[in-house]
């Protein structure tokens, strides 16, 4: 743990007014099952549900080609995230599916297309994610101090829905008083748009707000430049480093967010 601020002076007690914490999702708050940066299974279960839909409708596409098609596809999103920028999930489903099969969409239809995204899309429940143990706990912990608390996510191939569904599944749904997907916001961080889209969301000034997430680039820079606090989680699966800007504090696991969350708060009213 690090921090940059230092005071002679230690109030009673922290103040939570008017304050908040905003988490990043991937590598933050949720995990693949199979440790990868993508889960296997969802994008087995993509594929299948794509190649036989083509199929169905006369587009013979070998089932590795569709395979292929989705592995580019998300490395194209991942690399459009780091630049700030993201599209809403039908259109990258659109894109694809035109990638596969040119012109399919002007024969079958904009509906035939959106069915296939809808069953790519539940490939996200189907082969779920995992919510860090512990995570529930510290929302509701952060909540109870009268903390308002944001999600700022660069979103993969899985629509702003589909999350949101999952979440009430989980039930961290309704602990978010906030919710901002880089593919809803057609913005991803590092942008300050999406970072300021939240802020005026929660009802907050920057700097009496704290970001928490695993990239340095994407979470760490991208708060920092709108003025927040900063915390970085180490050892998740980073996009490369692009800038050279300290967190301010950095943790292995958001269990140990609330001793941090306190000490940020002193510093509010140091």
């Amino acid at each position: 743990m690090c921090s940059v601020w230092f005071s002679t002076r230690v109030p009673d007690s922290p103040s939570p007014q008017n304050a908040a914490v905003t988490f990043d999702l991937w590598q933050t708050l949720i995990f693949e099952t199979d440790g990868s940066s993508n889960s296997l299974e969802r994008r087995k279960r993509r594929t299948e549900y794509t190649h036989r839909e083509l199929n169905r409708l006369g587009r013979k596409v070998d089932i590795e080609i569709v395979n292929q098609g989705f592995k580019e596809l998300s490395e194209e999103i991942t690399a459009g995230h780091d630049h700030g920028f993201d599209a809403p999930y039908e259109a990258w489903v659109s894109k694809l599916i035109e990638r596969l099969a040119p012109g399919i969409e002007q024969k079958v239809g904009t509906e035939t297309i959106l069915l296939i995204g809808k069953m790519i899309d539940m490939t996200f429940i189907e082969a779920p994610p995992i919510l860090l143990d512990g995570t529930l706990e510290v929302l509701n912990e952060l909540s109870s101090q009268g903390l308002k608390i944001g999600l700022i996510s660069n979103t993969g191939l899985t629509s702003p829905e589909m999350y949101k569904e999952w979440f009430q599944q989980v039930g961290i749904l309704d602990r978010f008083d906030f919710l901002a997907f880089s593919n809803e916001q057609t913005i991803a961080k590092p942008d300050s748009t999406i970072f300021e889209t939240t802020m005026a969301g929660l009802k907050i000034n920057a700097v009496r707000a704290l970001h928490v997430g695993d990239n340095i680039h994407t979470d760490v820079a991208g708060a920092a430049a709108v003025g927040m606090s900063t915390v970085w989680v180490r050892g998740g699966i980073d996009s490369p480093i692009l800038t050279e800007t300290t967190p301010n504090f950095e943790i292995d696991s958001i269990i140990e967010l609330p001793t941090i969350v306190n000490e940020w708060l002193y510093s509010l009213t140091s």
